[in-house]
């Protein structure tokens, strides 16, 4: 969660932490559609038709970033961005036009408990964010523009979709600031997913793309 950068806390709230040795992150390529299709079914209680992921390659809303280990996939995080004002929530502080759901999260358990999830979801929320900023220069200047946090840095207001049941999956979206949405109208249902399912939510402080690739933003709240 962020943090107000005005504050005390918040001056010192930012930190670049480097990603595990080995561990690369990048956008996925039509090559890797094997691959990751794999990835997901096997992490993941849902079986994805190959449209879903055809239109992760093709759609310039959604995106599909990697994490990598010599060569081979570990890891993906896969989401779409809500480029319509419509969404907006202003009871929020987050101001940004950039709202962003969450599609898929999955980390080989060989890989995990390295940090490997939280980067994955701050690299594909900035990288939209990036995609929409673009569209906003070449479109004309809007109303509302991602608060800023410090330089190269903004926010991003972020969604995913959770299993009631998944203890695990919500306490790792605690630690990103992404607290259980009080109400379901926010509910944007999953492929296929059919157990009773809960929306969380949060603002999410990113390191804006032209920064050091090796390193994420991320606020001193979710190290702890």
């Amino acid at each position: 969660m962020c943090m107000n950068p005005a504050s005390p806390a918040g001056r010192n709230s930012e930190h670049k932490i480097p990603l595990p040795p080995g561990i690369h992150l990048r956008v996925m390529k039509t090559a890797d559609l094997h691959e990751v299709r794999k990835l997901h079914a096997s992490l993941l209680p849902v079986q994805y038709p190959l449209t879903f992921f055809i239109q992760l390659l093709l759609q310039p809303r959604y995106l599909c970033v990697l994490a990598t280990h010599e060569g081979s996939v570990v890891a993906f995080a896969s989401a779409a961005i809500d480029t319509s004002h419509g969404t907006a929530q202003p009871e929020r502080e987050n101001k940004s036009s950039a709202h962003i759901s969450l599609l898929t999260l999955g980390v080989q358990p060989t890989h995990r408990r390295q940090g490997i999830g939280r980067a994955l979801v701050h690299d594909v929320a900035r990288r939209l964010r990036a995609s929409l900023c673009r569209c906003e220069r070449q479109s004309g200047p809007r109303s509302a523009e991602g608060v800023q946090h410090g330089p190269g840095h903004s926010t991003v207001f972020v969604q995913a979709e959770v299993a009631h049941s998944n203890t695990t999956g919500k306490f790792f979206y605690s630690r990103l600031g992404m607290n259980v949405e009080p109400s379901p109208e926010c509910h944007v249902p999953q492929v296929g997913l059919k157990t009773p399912t809960c929306i969380v939510g949060g603002v999410l402080c990113v390191l804006e793309l032209g920064g050091d690739e090796s390193t994420l933003a991320i606020s001193a709240d979710e190290l702890s």
